[in-house]
């Protein structure tokens, strides 16, 4: 009676090795900018678009205030210049929860606000035009123009303020967020009735 005796089959060491990495590569994590669904995580721009999407939407609401304040990390500066006659030089929110002071601070002084990136027209095309860079933290700064329309609650005011964002994106969050605002471009807008 023949008997066969079955051999392992020979692995060149080329193929052992792709195994390993392969096996490898799929225990680790999706790397940066794809997510674990496979979809492409937000870029900066996109993450620049949602915070003048939030901030625009925030309405006193508790869920559209968590909505915004979970756009920073958890240890994210928030520095925005002077904003009237009793505050001189910048102001400098770190972290989440000291944004969200700011949050409170400006609904209670401004109601009715509106906030939009600035749309640059050149030969009949309109659009919008944000800066991008990538940054040594490891993600892009995304700059933006943008113009304001408020009204002040204390005297009953509108007001259009146009200013500069400037966005330090991690991931999927900001890490930084410098504010300039150009009060002194400031213009009492017109009612029309």
């Amino acid at each position: 009676m023949l008997r066969f005796v079955s051999r392992p089959p020979r692995v060149s060491p080329r193929s052992a090795a792709a195994v390993a990495l392969l096996a490898l590569a799929w225990a680790l994590p999706a790397p940066a900018g794809i997510a674990q669904d496979g979809e492409p995580e937000p870029g900066g721009r996109e993450i620049a678009e949602r915070w003048f999407r939030l901030v625009d939407a925030l309405d006193g609401s508790e869920e559209s205030r968590t909505a915004f304040l979970a756009l920073y990390a958890e240890d994210a500066l928030h520095i925005q210049g002077p904003a009237g006659d009793y505050q001189r030089g910048s102001a400098t929110y770190w972290g989440r929860e000291k944004v969200g002071l700011l949050v409170d601070r400006l609904l209670e002084e401004w109601k009715d606000h509106s906030i939009r990136p600035e749309v640059a027209t050149a030969a009949e095309v309109s659009e919008t035009v944000w800066a991008e860079a990538e940054g040594p933290w490891g993600g892009p700064l995304v700059a933006a123009q943008f113009t304001i329309a408020a009204t002040r609650r204390d005297e009953e005011t509108r007001w259009y303020i146009p200013g500069a964002a400037f966005f330090r994106v991690r991931g999927n969050e900001l890490v930084r967020v410098r504010i300039y605002l150009a009060p002194g471009e400031a213009a009492e807008v017109e009612l029309q009735r």
